[in-house]
């Protein structure tokens, strides 16, 4: 037997350290850590502040609802939206959800579209760029919820239908038959209804991240990640939501010393109780869009991540609009050419 036919055997680190450029490789979350200098960026953060505040405001004088200020809070909103829709009537209540949509939108996709870019290793964008990206795609966002909402709308009254023949003819065996149809008749709504609350978000993220985007293509990421991918998008909503809990631990920190700090300060020289409360209001709202800022800079990291699991796309392909050719220099005049 010749040397050469000879099996020489694997080689364990080209069989498989060949292939693994970083820790990315093996743990395709660890890339959302980056997502952590959004934090540091007083554009952004500043952004969502703006929003927050005016949200607050609302809530707080509109509507006479405070802003939650922490994750445990979030828990009222649904009491909240009861509250608002026994009060002020259902119509109201949709009345302040599509403002609040309309409001937050453009706030997500530029800060989620800042997240992304974080995500892939690039630099924190320049705001701008990402606000030129969103006007110029906003108002077909904004048709990326009717798609759903109309789908369980037209499902809702075929089910509606259903109960006709139950009003004409009192039958208990018909009564039966017919709630059989509407629980099963329901359960697309619910597919919709569900799917739409993870839908929605993605596809707006999508909007404003892929270099074609259309709502309908967008919705249907959302859709497809979820039902297709559903343990992975489970995951990182895990992971992200671990890294929000570190980050406003230390967020939390930054704030107490904050307080401590302010109440050092107006305790000199006669202290005035408005004052106080109006800097614990700042430091508040300020701890608020820090927490928002974050959350949805990792949206747009996850939106990439179940993209890969999804579909294969690699994780650093990620849409840039071409910048315009900048001036030629201006050529020198033959005379300082001359030594």
């Amino acid at each position: 037997m010749n040397k050469s036919e000879i099996h020489a055997g694997y080689e364990f680190e080209e069989g498989m350290f060949s292939r693994m450029r970083s820790w990315v490789d093996v743990a395709p979350w660890v890339r959302l850590i980056r997502v952590l200098r959004l934090l540091a960026s007083p554009t952004y953060v500043g952004l969502v502040a703006i929003a927050a505040g005016v949200t607050q405001a609302v809530m707080t004088f509109g509507l006479g609802v405070p802003l939650p200020a922490s994750s445990s809070d979030l828990e009222l909103i649904g009491d909240t939206l009861l509250e608002l829709a026994s009060r002020d009537g259902s119509a109201w209540t949709a009345f302040y959800l599509v403002a609040a949509f309309l409001l937050w939108t453009p706030i997500l996709q530029i800060v989620a579209r800042a997240g992304a870019a974080l995500t892939v290793g690039k630099n924190l964008p320049a705001q701008a760029v990402g606000r030129k990206i969103m006007w110029s795609r906003l108002w077909q966002s904004y048709l990326i919820p009717v798609v759903p909402i109309g789908c369980m709308l037209m499902f809702a009254v075929v089910v509606w239908l259903a109960r006709v023949p139950g009003l004409i003819v009192d039958n208990e065996a018909l009564q039966k038959l017919i709630g059989w149809i509407i629980g099963i008749g329901a359960i697309p709504i619910g597919v919709l209804g569900f799917g739409a609350l993870f839908a929605i978000p993605v596809g707006l993220i999508a909007m404003v991240v892929e270099p074609d985007p259309d709502p309908i293509d967008s919705l249907s990421r959302g859709y497809e990640y979820l039902y297709r991918r559903p343990l992975s998008m489970m995951w990182y909503l895990a992971v992200a939501g671990l890294l929000i809990y570190l980050a406003g631990l230390l967020l939390g920190g930054v704030a107490w010393a904050s307080c401590l700090a302010v109440t050092a300060i107006a305790s000199v020289l006669s202290p005035d109780a408005i004052e106080l409360q109006s800097a614990f209001d700042a430091i508040e709202t300020i701890l608020i869009a820090w927490k928002i800022a974050f959350s949805f800079g990792l949206l747009g990291g996850v939106y990439l991540l179940l993209r890969h699991d999804a579909g294969g796309q690699e994780v650093e392909d990620f849409w840039t609009p071409n910048q315009p050719a900048g001036e030629s220099l201006p050529e020198l005049p033959k005379e300082a050419l001359q030594s």
